[in-house]
């Protein structure tokens, strides 16, 4: 007989204390997964309270509404509207839908048209959505270079202090 076999816990045992050991291995297996159930379920309900807690509830309520009632590029909401739902400005709304894109917490990717915004519900959507996005970046970065071509042709990216500002000038060339 191998060592394994020979060594085993069922090796002697009848048929009878062999299905009860078993059972009392089921008892103590099943308390394990309990108990570890019971712990993924604490760990997630922290989690979830932290990530409940990194944002603001008005940040939810936007998340949740568009979510649950903007679905789809058909049923967007526009800026104003939004704004007039939560008494706030177009501006702020902006800086929500923005940490709404940016953040890990949420999962649901947030697009835009020309009727407002919406929860993507396609493939379609989400690639439209990011190549309005990509554009809009590329813009941005068209518009940076030909402004820092300007300023340094014309003078107007050097900055005039006199002499008080001379040793925070040098300053910053040192940090550079």
């Amino acid at each position: 007989m191998r060592d394994e076999v020979k060594d085993a816990p069922w090796v002697g045992m009848d048929h009878e204390e062999y299905i009860e050991s078993c059972s009392i291995y089921d008892e103590q297996e099943d308390d394990y997964y309990d108990t570890k159930a019971d712990d993924d379920y604490k760990r997630e309900q922290e989690e979830e309270m932290f990530r409940k807690q990194r944002h603001s509830d008005e940040v939810w309520a936007v998340y949740e509404y568009l979510t649950t009632g903007a679905i789809g590029e058909k049923n967007a909401i526009s800026a104003t509207a939004l704004g007039i739902r939560f008494g706030i400005t177009e501006r702020k709304l902006r800086d929500i839908i923005n940490e709404i894109r940016t953040s890990p917490d949420f999962e649901k990717v947030i697009g835009s048209c020309a009727k407002g915004y919406f929860a993507c519900s396609t493939i379609e959507e989400v690639d439209r959505a990011n190549n309005a996005l990509r554009h809009h970046a590329l813009s941005e970065l068209q518009v940076y270079w030909a402004n820092e071509r300007k300023a340094g042709r014309n003078g107007q990216g050097k900055i005039i202090c006199g002499e008080d500002g001379k040793p925070f000038i040098e300053s910053l060339a040192r940090a550079e």
